[in-house]
């Protein structure tokens, strides 16, 4: 824990000494707006903040598409398992009944008769 403490202290101070020996340095930047005499450590850490910003958004689409393709494939086999459930159901009810599957329609066309 005092390890972290230190190493988090260092960075801050780092982060303190590369402001303040940068902060003469400016530049123009355009973003819908130019902006005049921007410090270039301000952009940097504008740059840093939006590629978190971005790869948060990249990582939470992922996960919800990912979410959403599992509750397909869920939902695919529970309507197969449904639909085979009420098969052997109806087979069990209707075993008297004759394998009529093969059998050809009767049709009512006389011509075949003449």
């Amino acid at each position: 824990m005092i390890v972290a403490l230190v190493f988090f202290l260092l960075v801050i101070v780092f982060l303190a000494v590369f402001v303040g020996k940068n902060l003469t340095n400016v530049c123009t930047f355009w973003f819908f707006k130019t902006y005049t005499d921007l410090p270039v450590s301000i952009l940097v850490f504008i740059a840093f903040a939006s590629g978190i910003v971005f790869s948060l958004l990249c990582f939470f689409v992922g996960k919800f598409l990912k979410k959403m393709k599992e509750e397909k494939a869920l939902e695919k086999e529970d309507v197969a398992e449904k639909s085979k459930k009420s098969l052997a159901s109806f087979k069990k009810k209707n075993k008297e009944l004759p394998n009529v599957v093969n059998e050809q329609p009767v049709t009512s066309d006389n011509s075949s008769n003449e």
